[in-house]
This record gives C-alpha cells, sequence and structure tokens, in this order.
C-alpha cells in the first residue's frame, strides 16, 4: 500500500507541475497559441532556477494516462482511452510502448461541442469537478508544435471556471498515434503488422510485431494498452 501512495503522490505531483496554467491563456478573449517547445523550455528554466527536479514519472505514463485529447489543426478533436494490463515493477525506456491503437478507437469530435461533450459525459471521463470523481490526470497531443485548435483555450477556460483539479500534460503525437489518424481521417482499413514502423520504441532500437521487441516487453510486467471504448463505432458531433 506504500508502494502505490508513493507511485500516486508522485504522479499527482509530476502532473501539477507541467499542468498548463497560463493565466494570459486561459483568461484571454480570443483563442490562445500554444507552442509545446516554448513551454518545455520554460518548465526547464524553472527547474533549473528552484533547483527541485520535476518527479520522476512512472514508465507508462510518461505518454498516455487513462485518456488522451488529441487536437489537430481543423479544430477537431480524437478522444481514445488507455488501461494498464497488469501492475508491475517500474521500468524507464526512453521512448513509448506500442499501445495498439485503432481508428475505430478514436471518439471525433468538432472543437466547437468539445466542452459540451465533455460535460455531458462527465460521468465517464471525470474532467470536471462532479460526486464519482475528484480529479483526471490526461494528456493532450497534437501533430505540429504549435496548437492554434480553439477546443484548447476552452478547456483550460472551462477547468478554471469549474475549479477542476484535474491536470494535464501538453505533448507531441507519438509514431503510433499519427499513423492512427491518417487512416481514420482517410477510412483506410488499418493493418498494423504491415506498416514500416520506426525503431522508435522502448529503448529505441525495437520495431513493433518484431522478435526484438517482443523480447523487451517480456521485460515490462506493466504495460499502457489503448482501450475500445467504443466499439467499432464512431462517434461524431457536428454541425
Amino acid at each position: 500500500m506504500k508502494k502505490i501512495a508513493l507511485i500516486l503522490m508522485t504522479f499527482l505531483s509530476f502532473f501539477y507541475f507541467l499542468s498548463c496554467k497560463n493565466e494570459s491563456f486561459v483568461k484571454s478573449e480570443s483563442p490562445g497559441i500554444y507552442i509545446i517547445s516554448k513551454q518545455d523550455s520554460i518548465m526547464k528554466a524553472n527547474e533549473k532556477v528552484n533547483k527541485i527536479p520535476l518527479p520522476r514519472i512512472p514508465q507508462e505514463r510518461k505518454w498516455y494516462t487513462d485518456l488522451v485529447f488529441i487536437m489537430d489543426s481543423k479544430n477537431k478533436v480524437y478522444i481514445y482511452q488507455t488501461e494498464i494490463k497488469v501492475p508491475s515493477e517500474n521500468v524507464h525506456f526512453e521512448y513509448p510502448n506500442y499501445i495498439g491503437l485503432r481508428p475505430e478507437y478514436l471518439v471525433t469530435i468538432d472543437s466547437d461541442h468539445f466542452i459540451s461533450f465533455l460535460k455531458n459525459n462527465n460521468d465517464i471521463f471525470g474532467v470536471f469537478p462532479n460526486d464519482k470523481k475528484i480529479w483526471t490526470a490526461f494528456y493532450v497531443a497534437s501533430e505540429s508544435d504549435t496548437i492554434k485548435n480553439k477546443a484548447l483555450f476552452k478547456l483550460c477556460k472551462e477547468l478554471d471556471k469549474t475549479k477542476s483539479r484535474s491536470f494535464y500534460i501538453v505533448r507531441k503525437t507519438t509514431e503510433e498515434e499519427n499513423k492512427v489518424l491518417v487512416y481514420k481521417r482517410n477510412n483506410r482499413e488499418f493493418e498494423p503488422k504491415s506498416i514500416d514502423w520506426s525503431k522508435k520504441f522502448y529503448n529505441g532500437n525495437t520495431k513493433p510485431f518484431s522478435k526484438e521487441y517482443d523480447e523487451v516487453e517480456k521485460k515490462m510486467n506493466r504495460i499502457v494498452l489503448a482501450k475500445q471504448t467504443y466499439k467499432k463505432v464512431e462517434m461524431k458531433i457536428e454541425m
């Protein structure tokens, strides 16, 4: 129990330090622009000045939480969920694992209706305060370094307005997310084993579906996997 509590506190601390809390961004009356590399530089500078290193996050949470929002440049938001396979020891790698994400796992929401969708399904996502969940930790991902999607601005503002305790990190999309988005947008049949994946998984020298990858994954007792929340159904809210 002590180990679980320690991991939880580390996890919360990590998201507390890295959550987007830019006051000018939140209170702006027009859609803001979030530059991922700039914010990363600011956090590193603060870490250096304060001489307090950021808490080390568990391997399986370095890229994914139970909830991920991908915000594109055309004002669409793609939502998917993940789950942990089994409890384990903590092993650290430079790159994420292959989570088995598929196009049909992504829920597509128009940015104008993103907040209302989250509120209407708050019993599932728990982003805003409710009786069932105190907080939710999640990732916001973008294919480009600069995010102009108004959904992020609206999300920041609504979290501030509702005094939500939810935490989040903004990051670039992973290779796997990028590949799946291409198939999703073009409505193409997805066969992951036929894709020419790079070796940037786990230790940076393993391709998914290879013998080397299987050998590395045997060392992992705790693995994050994409969750098929909505089975074979693409949910869209567009007007």
